[in-house]
């Protein structure tokens, strides 16, 4: 494993290893084990002997698989085999109980003819990854087209409630390119409903592009449910990771696998990136993927990804800060490093700018919003 150039600087050397031991691609060659330090991933996987680390759940069901596939099981200790076994299975019990959630709310959407694109974890199970050893998600996402946002709140509406971001903040929330649900009883799921991919200042995602290379899910006997093709599915993780300002994550397994098992049109992966201007980001997230996981993405891909010397040395300093480690992102010097970031990384400065500035005259709104209530409320 090489040393991936845009990495927070307290990322456990266990965790990239772990990573890299939860790939699935590899599992159809029987000497892929052999070749592995599968020592190294024993004794990491033994430090897991009371809890297990927060960062290493969406993954954890491919982990435990593996085990079994490479033999190492049986050499766990016992408390870590069982800690193990009883995470991953209350772990797909869950997702188990988010997909018949699922399956009702998508049989609602198609009799009311709005078609949805599942996104992150819900397009990559029983499509990218197996049933039975899913990539588990923290929140259930999907996008519907701009017409169909308003009455697709409406519907879960009806079985959920929308949070707010805060009661001050109520024309960001109107503006936001996603709302999140939480249902009105019990605590899972936790529904993330998006009208876009990201914040639209930023990017220049073409919606009607996006929805016309979408594919139908394989999963689901369904034409209206969908996810996005390999190409747009490799953006948005870049496009994820850049709103995280983190580019080694559970992101770079699932571009490592979309890479490896959809093959996309490395052609049009440029040309598309290009369209997006999001060929920064993309740089990031396959330069990572290809210095962890050992993903097959060609030089001459990254060559014509990569950036200028000085743009790419501050995307470095960037993404390597010690200040992203600020858990509230809260702090002077954190919100710096963020407008710095929306200027750096995405490939048209003007338009992170562009964002800055809609941002605060929406921020400005909100003030204004709050205080005419308090007004109409003491009045």
């Amino acid at each position: 494993m090489l040393i991936p150039p845009y990495l927070q600087p307290k990322t456990k050397k266990s965790y990239l290893l772990l990573l890299n031991f939860a790939k699935i691609t590899e599992r159809l060659n029987e000497d892929y084990f052999l070749r592995k330090d599968t020592h190294a991933v024993l004794e990491a996987l033994n430090l897991f002997s009371k809890s297990i680390d927060p960062a290493l759940r969406p993954i954890l069901p491919l982990i435990y698989r593996n085990t079994d596939l490479s033999g190492l099981r049986d050499q766990l200790h016992p408390n870590v085999q069982k800690l193990l076994r009883d995470h991953t299975l209350r772990l797909i019990t869950e997702e188990m109980a988010n997909r018949q959630w699922l399956i009702k709310h998508l049989e609602i959407f198609q009799q009311a003819n709005i078609p949805v694109i599942l996104l992150k974890g819900l397009a990559f199970a029983g499509s990218l990854y197996p049933v039975n050893a899913p990539r588990l998600g923290v929140d259930l996402d999907l996008l519907v087209s701009q017409d169909n946002f308003e009455p697709a709140c409406t519907l879960l509406g009806k079985t959920m409630v929308p949070l707010l971001l805060s009661t001050k903040r109520v024309a960001t929330h109107d503006t936001l390119f996603e709302r999140v649900f939480s249902p009105r009883e019990g605590t899972r799921p936790i529904v993330e409903l998006h009208r876009g991919l990201t914040n639209p200042s930023i990017f220049n995602i073409d919606q009607q592009t996006l929805w016309a290379a979408s594919r139908k899910h394989p999963a689901y006997n369904s034409e209206s449910v969908r996810i996005l093709s390999p190409e747009d599915t490799l953006l948005h993780l870049a496009v994820h990771a850049f709103r995280d300002l983190n580019f080694c994550t559970h992101n770079i397994l699932d571009a490592h696998e979309v890479w490896c098992q959809w093959q996309p049109d490395q052609e049009k992966l440029l040309e598309r990136a290009t369209q997006w201007g999001a060929r920064k980001v993309l740089f990031c997230l396959l330069t990572n993927c290809r210095a962890i996981l050992e993903t097959p993405v060609p030089g001459t891909v990254l060559n014509r990804l990569q950036p200028a010397n000085v743009t790419n040395w501050i995307n470095k300093k960037i993404l390597q800060s010690t200040t992203l480690y600020d858990a509230a992102h809260t702090s002077l010097r954190y919100r710096l490093m963020q407008l710095t970031s929306q200027l750096t990384l995405p490939d048209h400065p003007l338009r992170g700018l562009k964002f800055q500035l809609t941002y605060a005259r929406t921020r400005l709104n909100d003030w204004f919003i709050h205080r005419r209530r308090q007004h109409q409320t003491s009045s």
